[in-house]
């Protein structure tokens, strides 16, 4: 399984969402987290956790980062097309939770040519808790769709 991680501007939103993945049972054996180059300083920190979390879970995936120029909408769009096209039918997880427009339109449009499993969007329904762990948050503050249905698709 791969799991394709959006990067924008709450890093939190992206760990958060891709624990909460592993918690509802994704083994991702690769994790590429894309992100424009104004959110690049964030990336060692978000592979950071993408590797302590999944460690704590067993895992080992393959961290990869994909930069795209920041606004650069058909770039994102050609580097999208070329990722998804790249999995050979191997199943997706797309967490679009912290993912800036741009990403989050042209990775669906582009997901189709992929065996998408999931689209998972992880709503926080109070700001009063930004910025923390998946586990020191209120489980019923936090609010997890995966948009193509299916496993605690609500």
């Amino acid at each position: 399984m791969i799991h394709v991680a959006l990067l924008g501007r709450t890093p939190w939103a992206l760990v958060n969402t891709y624990y909460a993945s592993l918690m509802r049972g994704s083994r991702p054996r690769k994790v590429y987290v894309v992100t424009e180059k104004r959110y690049a300083g964030s990336v060692p920190k978000v592979v950071e956790a993408i590797k302590a979390i999944s460690a704590a879970y067993g895992l080992t995936p393959e961290v990869e980062t994909l930069l795209i120029n920041d606004d650069d909408f058909i770039m994102a769009d050609r580097v999208l097309g070329e990722l998804f096209s790249s999995f050979n039918g191997e199943e997706v997880v797309l967490n679009m939770t912290s993912g800036r427009k741009a990403l989050v339109a042209a990775a669906i449009i582009q997901s189709r040519v992929a065996n998408v499993k999931e689209i998972l969007y992880m709503a926080l329904l109070d700001v009063a808790f930004p910025n923390r762990p998946y586990m020191m948050l209120p489980k019923h503050m936090q609010r997890i769709k995966n948009f193509l249905g299916g496993k605690n698709g609500e």
